[in-house]
């Protein structure tokens, strides 16, 4: 795929004035940042280079920009800046037709093109449902593997099961007391034994021993005790999928850390030989220089069972055999930043070079969260009055003549699960957020209904225009509003680059509020002015050069929505 519109003319004017200056390119890229827009797209300070040339910034801006000519790039001196403007031609036509050729995968790339990216997200318990705080793990890893996919990269996704440990013997003991037979295989009834096992064990150190006991069955190939964990996994495991299909979201692989059952030996062993292990009160530990009050890092405890720590740590040995990663992404709540850095120091340890190309995107918490009925709920229970709330604004809506849809229960899960996506993903992932409803679903403001009803419009201004045009003359887009919005496009390559780097869909999501902005107050210029209106009958040449406007404002949403996992309703 060719560099963006952006990036080309970025690049060039990088060039052209490393070869006014004398210096390697890649020694100023980093210092052209983003113009005002009131002067102009891309700017470069001279300030640094005024010891050197002895001469006041501002002099040197007005020499360089004399010298500097780039061919579609308009280059000014302002104080001690070099700006340059995207000429109106050939960039806006180049932008539309960048835009409208590519389609959904606008923004896209060939950057990963022959590598490999793991990406570990969601990441849910056996015998427990996903709960609503799972959103983020599963969206944010969701949408970052679908920014490296866009950009070439081959994506190994993997949902790594909770599914080993102490918690499936509570399970298991706890059906042993609780179980209804005939409901071993509803999620449901599997939750209420953990619950009701859980509590008990916390009050009856006989019970949690029992649990204890039964996982150490399991770690042992105890037959009874591995049918029993598999049939309540795959119960699990079903109700996972269920959740995943409305969402939308596959998984590459769907694992776990019952996977490296049998395999942690060997890594122990290797750990044993360098860094080194040694025994603290009865349980090996992997003998690391610690910080004061740092717990340190357990292989096996006094009973001889093992941890996840050891089970990441064979993880990660496995995953880089198995995908050759370029790098490894895990996306996993704050709260576990010590043990990430204890994992990546171990494998550092080891001589694991490419433990350096690993790293843990983190995230914050969501607050606030609760039905009307006041209780904590799962993440379903969420999703399915998302899909209630937005159903009540969808009739409403119809009613009024403001919305015509065929199907008004799809347009509502669209919504719905739109709302709730939207309202994770425009925050930084490293902060925690409040949840409200009213702020999610709302169809004005910074929400997901807001941007799905800006493509819904896009979308009707076509169908009244006549379609989107065959052929157009960019040079008819003169309005500084129509400009605007072409920027706002031009920049979604340079948006995804970034957010992928970063592991940051909110770049995405802020990205998509800008363009959804820009459109609606060109838009509604109309409203003022008809000669500028989009649909301008009697006029169409000026016509079909802002229905071509509108059809790549209508590919960049639905581009950008794609990449943050929404959905892009055409009738709202």
């Amino acid at each position: 795929m060719n560099p963006s519109v952006y990036s080309r003319y970025r690049t060039a004017f990088v060039e052209a004035l490393a070869q006014a200056l004398g210096v390697p390119a890649s020694e100023i890229d980093s210092q052209v940042k983003p113009a005002d827009p009131a002067h102009g797209d891309l700017s470069f300070p001279t300030f640094p280079l005024a010891k050197a040339q002895k001469k006041a910034p501002p002099a040197i801006a007005a020499s360089l920009a004399q010298s500097v000519k780039v061919p579609g790039l308009e280059v000014v001196a302002a104080g001690p800046y070099v700006n340059a403007k995207f000429a109106q031609m050939p960039f806006t036509a180049e932008v539309i037709d960048t835009a409208r050729s590519q389609g959904v995968r606008y923004g896209g790339g060939d950057q990963g093109a022959g590598k490999a990216v793991v990406i570990d997200y969601s990441s849910p318990n056996i015998a427990k449902p996903i709960a609503f705080h799972h959103i983020r793990s599963t969206m944010i890893g969701h949408s970052v593997a679908n920014l490296h996919r866009a950009l070439g990269y081959k994506v190994e996704g993997i949902n790594y099961l909770g599914d080993w440990g102490k918690q499936f013997g509570l399970v298991a003991v706890g059906f042993q007391e609780y179980g209804v037979p005939e409901r071993r295989k509803d999620m449901a009834h599997l939750v209420e034994v953990y619950v009701k096992a859980n509590k008990r064990a916390e009050a009856e150190p006989a019970f949690d021993e029992r649990a204890r006991d039964f996982f150490r069955r399991m770690e042992a190939g105890e037959s009874e005790a591995l049918a029993l964990w598999k049939e309540f996994r795959e119960t699990s495991v079903r109700d996972f999928e269920r959740i995943y299909a409305r969402l939308g979201i596959q998984f590459e692989h769907m694992e776990g850390e019952s996977f490296y059952q049998g395999k942690m030996e060997p890594v122990i062993d290797e750990i044993a030989r360098k860094p080194g292990v040694k025994e603290s009160q009865g349980a090996t530990i992997v003998d690391l220089p610690y910080a004061e009050n740092e717990p340190p890092v357990l292989l096996k405890k006094n009973d001889g069972s093992t941890l996840y720590a050891t089970r990441d740590l064979a993880a990660a040995i496995d995953r880089h055999e198995r995908f050759h990663f370029e790098k490894s992404l895990y996306v996993v709540a704050t709260d576990q930043a010590l043990h990430f850095r204890q994992l990546f120091r171990v494998l550092e340890a080891m001589g694991r070079e490419w433990s350096k190309r690993m790293v843990h995107v983190n995230f914050g918490r969501v607050h606030g969260m609760s039905t009307r009925k006041g209780n904590v709920v799962l993440l379903n229970d969420v999703l399915d009055e998302a899909k209630t709330r937005a159903l009540e604004k969808v009739q409403e809506n119809i009613q009024a003549g403001k919305i015509q849809t065929n199907n008004a229960e799809e347009l509502a899960e669209q919504i719905g699960l739109g709302a709730i996506v939207f309202g994770d993903l425009k925050n930084r992932r490293t902060t925690d957020y409040t949840f409200d409803w009213e702020d999610v679903l709302a169809f004005e403001g910074h929400s997901g209904p807001y941007l799905q009803y800006a493509h819904a419009r896009t979308c009707n201004i076509l169908r009244r225009g006549g379609g989107a045009p065959a052929s157009y003359d960019a040079s008819l887009l003169t309005l500084p509003e129509e400009q605007a919005v072409l920027r706002v496009i031009a920049r979604l390559p340079v948006v995804v680059q970034e957010a992928a780097d970063q592991a940051e869909p909110s770049f995405v999501a802020r990205w998509l509020l800008d363009l959804a902005a820009e459109f609606s107050r060109y838009y509604t210029l109309g409203n003022q002015d008809r000669t500028k209106r989009v649909i301008l009958e009697g006029n169409e040449p000026l016509k079909a050069a802002r229905l071509a406007l509108t059809d790549a404002t209508r590919v960049a949403l639905a581009a950008g929505l794609a990449l943050l996992g929404i959905a892009t309703p055409e009738n709202m």
